[in-house]
């Protein structure tokens, strides 16, 4: 594996130390090592959100055989480390950015393919009976500065003049009301789609669901190396090989840069850390009149996103350093909690009892990514959700798998077709970053990371 971060990030045996994971139940069974020599219709490279999605609706609406390869076990990755917050969100690029790019028109599908994909989760979850911990309706974004305010309602009228929904903008009396009270709050823009949900639990879930439809999955099973004979791709892995007629890649940020040529140097993993603390109880709920249920996110430099969870834990997260060594981590983890401070001062001294690490996956263009590599036919990918994957990955899996199967029954946006770049001098691609965060904070992640 090409790897840009310290071997901790990598590394199955160290503990994940993930709230969600001590909270999951039982690991998802029948994951045996790939045993000998196997073959199939598809295999599909990683098992996480976007592969797991994939392999249920190609086992179960075209009928092939299936078999999902994934390293270390279903959810491992960033499928079950995440936020939960089933949101909008998938490429880099804002609505505005988008039409400046493509066309309104191209926007427009965009904005119509996150509202399906948030729907399709529910409704996945709902039609087959999922435990995933679903929780609240929509997702707040509270603003702190007048000036956070104002561009509050600017995007309130992108999204109605380009998505045709409305936001709900509230003052600081409502936000104080409906949500929580805490200092500083200026209002907040409620927009009306999303859910939080238990990634691990949702992870696990849909890979059961994937094996009742007749796929197979393989735990501890890394590629090492991959050759095409006869036409197949051959898969190999520490116990045996795989020979499929097509390969999906879903890896997204454990994607190794000598897995495939298509993919190679095109990915950016960047670290997100985040902490849940100790349950709150009633009379600390009340200090800040805390009602909200949907997932939140504020105007603040330093980009976080939070809840408190139905187990009255607090959640938050947000970056997590450039390097991914031990020492990094804790530093992001007395950020967070300096964070959870300002955020809600009477919360300050509530102990923190988990702190996890996981990849937020970024593209050259800051566009999702897939289709099949143009001069390798039979390899498809579906990569690089920028931090908003729970939705967007689950409904890349099912859109891929339409093109794996030649069923592709559903509009792709013109934005996630474009074909994979690699990013200018790969190797120091990861400083890209800075763009995304700034100089201050570039600043700071060079220092401490």
């Amino acid at each position: 594996m090409t790897k840009l971060f310290h071997d901790a990030m990598y590394d199955p045996s160290r503990p994940l130390d993930s709230h969600w994971e001590a909270s999951a139940g039982n690991p998802v069974a029948d994951c045996d090592p790939v045993d000998g020599d196997v073959t199939c219709d598809v295999a599909v490279i990683g098992g996480g959100f976007t592969g797991l999605s994939a392999a249920l609706h190609l086992a179960r609406d075209d009928q092939l055989s299936v078999r999902v390869i994934e390293a270390v076990a279903p959810g491992w990755g960033a499928s079950g480390r995440n936020g939960g917050h089933c949101c909008f969100g998938g490429a880099g690029l804002d609505p505005t950015e988008i039409v400046d790019a493509f066309s309104e028109e191209v926007a427009r599908q965009n904005i119509t393919a996150q509202r399906e994909a948030i729907e399709f989760v529910a409704d996945l979850a709902i039609s087959n009976d999922l435990d995933i911990d679903m929780q609240g309706k929509g997702e707040l974004c509270v603003a702190h500065t007048r000036k956070a305010m104002d561009e509050l309602r600017d995007e309130t009228a992108m999204w109605k003049r380009l998505g045709g929904f409305d936001c709900e903008l509230m003052e600081t009396p409502e936000v104080h009301d409906r949500m929580y009270e805490a200092p500083n709050i200026t209002g907040g823009m409620l927009f009306p789609f999303g859910f939080g949900l238990h990634p691990m639990k949702y992870s696990r879930e849909l890979a059961r669901l994937a094996q009742r439809h007749g796929a197979v999955i393989h735990g501890n099973s890394p590629v090492t190396g991959w050759a095409r004979e006869n036409g197949k791709h051959r898969l190999a892995t520490p116990t045996g090989t795989v020979t499929a007629d097509k390969v999906l890649i879903a890896t997204n940020g454990f994607t190794r840069d000598d897995l495939h040529p298509a993919t190679d140097g095109c990915l950016l993993p960047v670290i997100s850390e985040i902490v849940a603390t100790r349950p709150l109880t009633d009379e600390e709920l009340a200090r800040h009149r805390y009602q909200a249920e949907m997932p939140l996110y504020d105007k603040r430099p330093m980009f976080a996103y939070y809840r408190v969870l139905p187990d009255r834990r607090i959640h938050m997260g947000g970056p997590g350093g450039m390097t991914g060594t031990p020492a990094s981590k804790e530093r992001w983890r007395s950020h967070h909690e300096k964070r959870i401070a300002t955020i809600w001062p009477e919360w300050r001294d509530v102990e923190i009892e988990h702190c996890w690490r996981g990849f937020v996956c970024l593209s050259s263009d800051k566009l999702t990514h897939l289709g099949e590599v143009p001069d390798d036919p039979g390899v498809f990918y579906s990569l690089a959700y920028h931090g908003n994957g729970v939705a967007m990955a689950s409904w890349s899996g099912r859109a891929i798998a339409g093109l794996i199967s030649g069923r592709a029954n559903r509009a792709i946006p013109a934005t996630m077709t474009q074909p994979l770049r690699p990013f200018a001098l790969p190797a120091l691609r990861k400083f890209h970053v800075y763009k995304r965060y700034g100089l201050r904070m570039a600043r700071n992640l060079l220092g401490i990371g």
